[in-house]
């Protein structure tokens, strides 16, 4: 190969590692924009103990403003409120989803009894239940708890805690 081609190869990778760089620091740069696909506007800032590695929004529940614990990325989803006894200073958990869905909930792991309300995007009601515990139970065991209708937010609380209708950011 002539020098005249090594040099011309060069400067092809170097333009199109220059491309690839600029992309990736966008992408990166645009992560705190990733909010902007959440549902009622929600804001998001990191959750403190015992939710280490989740996020928290506030949302009105009942007429009062609350944080609650964000579960946004498919493992965080996974784990919910899984060995979790105290909340802390959390209201509950949010789920949020990238896009409607029919995901349906277990209580492995869990040892309290819990209220869940699956939300459209606009925050309206579409479901709920009662989720009882089953911690000597395997997950394969364990009662699966399903909206009729597809949803994208799901909220679950500690029962008896709340009677939201609505979900909205405050």
């Amino acid at each position: 190969m002539s020098r005249r081609a090594r040099l011309r190869l060069a400067a092809a990778v170097a333009v199109i590692s220059a491309i690839g760089i600029v992309v990736l620091a966008v992408q990166l740069a645009s992560r705190g924009s990733d909010d902007a696909h959440l549902p009622l506007g929600l804001e998001l800032r990191a959750a403190s103990a015992p939710f280490p590695g989740y996020r928290e929004t506030r949302l009105d529940l009942d007429g009062r403003c609350r944080r609650v614990a964000v579960a946004d990325t498919t493992s965080l989803r996974a784990d919910g409120l899984r060995g979790h006894v105290d909340l802390g200073p959390y209201a509950g958990m949010l789920f949020v989803f990238d896009g409607d869905t029919a995901s349906a909930f277990t209580m492995s792991g869990v040892t309290a009894p819990l209220e869940i309300g699956w939300y459209a995007a606009d925050g309206s009601r579409v479901g709920g239940a009662h989720m009882a515990p089953c911690p000597d139970r395997t997950q394969a065991d364990c009662p699966v708890y399903a909206s009729k209708r597809r949803y994208r937010l799901a909220l679950e609380t500690p029962r008896g805690s709340t009677s939201v209708a609505g979900l909205a950011a405050c």
